[in-house]
């Protein structure tokens, strides 16, 4: 637990760092993006040559799981470090979601109001009913203190 609060404060520090020197920021969180898709893709072509090799023809290079496994591993620490990781691969999730989201709560609002409009058309409905029931009222009181 240590190593873990350790490293999860040097992150955070450097990506304190990073954010007072914008164009730093822009450059090594780039290098991560590239390193890390570079490694993925290399680690993706070894496996298919790995899979397919042999009936293909290739040969299976293990050199090049090795240089993905690394360019993987250097990008990751990049962006982890920049803290572009989490933004990068899951803020526009994020993003998408919060738009939905919010479609969701624009619907809400207006069948909320459909329904409030409803209520107070029926409210009116009602009052008018008891306003005709108490005109009514009073004039058969009245009618009734005239013929006294």
């Amino acid at each position: 637990m240590k190593l873990f609060s350790a490293i999860k404060k040097f992150f955070r520090e450097s990506h304190e760092r990073l954010n007072r020197h914008p164009v730093a920021y822009a450059v090594i969180g780039s290098i991560g993006v590239v390193l890390f898709w570079r490694g993925v893709w290399y680690l993706a072509d070894f496996i298919s040559v790995f899979f397919l090799g042999n009936q293909a023809g290739f040969v299976v290079n293990y050199i090049q799981l090795l240089d993905g496994l690394i360019s993987t591993l250097i990008g990751f620490i990049l962006l982890l470090g920049t803290g572009l990781f989490v933004s990068d691969f899951i803020g526009a999730q994020i993003i998408s979601s919060g738009i939905k989201t919010e479609e969701k709560m624009v619907q809400k609002t207006e069948r909320a109001e459909k329904t409030e409009e409803e209520r107070l058309d029926e409210l009116e409905n009602k009052f008018e009913e008891i306003t005709d029931h108490l005109d009514k009222h009073l004039e058969s009181i009245e009618k009734k203190i005239d013929n006294k």
